[in-house]
């Protein structure tokens, strides 16, 4: 297996942060620095990041959370406002978040200590889609989701464009299929509207479905299946 993919099942994150570590001499194998990013880890052999060992996960986990607002998704915060994690269990501490939602949106968020999952699910290439609940001050016209449908500049040299829009009476739902920084608030902005909630309801093959607000669940084997064998299926 090579080294990055190794990495990312022991949870460490992306391939771009696997990356910087073994460029950095974080990674050793069998007592020695590697840089390559392509080196081979034969079974057994000894892997560290920082001197510490790494080993995937014997049993990886999966939790969905419905986040509320108010909440940051982060492990903590210098100025001590409530994270994800004050919702869940002390054991789910050891899981990383999959996508984040800023501090005032809401809804479905992925939790797991399966690094190759995350990065599939992650991944630009893949091009998962998420589904949100957008409630704006005005309604959004019909030119306007047009604009959205063809892409509009969100400032920072990106550009961000919806794959399909729905009215649905006092909002309307967007589907993304990247995970840009504030990117639908982003996007409302250059419109020129006003975002007052935002709720995110799927992610892959993931629903939120009946989950209360501030609520967690595990998932069931068949919700892991589909997300391993179907990221890209709306």
């Amino acid at each position: 297996m090579r080294i990055n993919r190794y990495l990312a099942l022991c949870g460490f994150g992306s391939r771009r942060a696997v990356e910087d570590l073994i460029r950095g001499g974080a990674v050793s194998v069998a007592g020695e620095i590697t840089y390559e990013l392509g080196r081979q880890i034969a079974e057994g052999e000894k892997v560290t990041v920082l001197g510490k060992p790494a080993r995937p996960p014997s049993e990886h986990e999966y939790v969905m959370l419905n986040k509320p607002k108010g909440y940051l998704c982060s492990a903590s915060d210098p100025y001590d406002r409530p994270t994800i994690y004050r919702l869940l269990p002390v054991t789910c501490k050891k899981l990383h978040y999959v996508g984040r939602l800023d501090f005032n949106s809401r809804g479905l968020i992925l939790l797991t200590n399966d690094g190759g999952l995350t990065h599939s699910l992650l991944h630009p290439s893949r091009e998962v889609p998420r589904t949100y609940k957008v409630y704006t001050r005005k309604r959004l016209a019909e030119k306007d989701a047009k604009t959205l449908l063809h892409g509009v500049d969100i400032g920072f040299d990106e550009k961000a464009r919806a794959v399909s829009i729905r009215h649905v009476e006092d909002h309307f739902e967007i589907v993304l299929q990247e995970g840009k920084n504030r990117e639908i608030r982003r996007m409302m902005a250059a419109i020129g509207y006003r975002v007052v909630d935002l709720q995110r309801i799927r992610f892959g093959a993931l629903e939120l479905g009946d989950l209360p607000e501030g609520g967690h669940r595990r998932l069931a084997a068949s919700e892991v299946a589909r997300l391993h064998g179907k990221n890209n299926e709306d």
